[in-house]
């Protein structure tokens, strides 16, 4: 086997670039992403909803109007 045969293998087994693999990765980060934001635009929602409860409500979910004030106002990324 001569040299030039031997690099021509090598080469060919060698991975090569895939564009559908990279656009399928890409994408795949894409949906995770919109994911989050929309689970955190959710989170955002139900902190809203949880400050405008009233006291017997908030009572009998267990929390008083401090732990509901203090979880209300977290930010968005959070």
């Amino acid at each position: 086997m001569s040299i030039v045969s031997s690099v021509r293998t090598a080469r060919a087994e060698a991975p090569s670039f895939s564009f559908g693999r990279a656009v399928s990765l890409l994408a795949g980060a894409v949906v995770v992403g919109i994911e989050k934001v929309m689970t955190r635009a959710e989170l955002a929602r139900s902190r809203n909803q949880l400050a405008q409860l009233d006291e017997r409500l908030l009572r009998d979910i267990g929390l008083d109007r401090a732990a509901a004030r203090f979880e209300a106002t977290k930010p968005f990324w959070s």
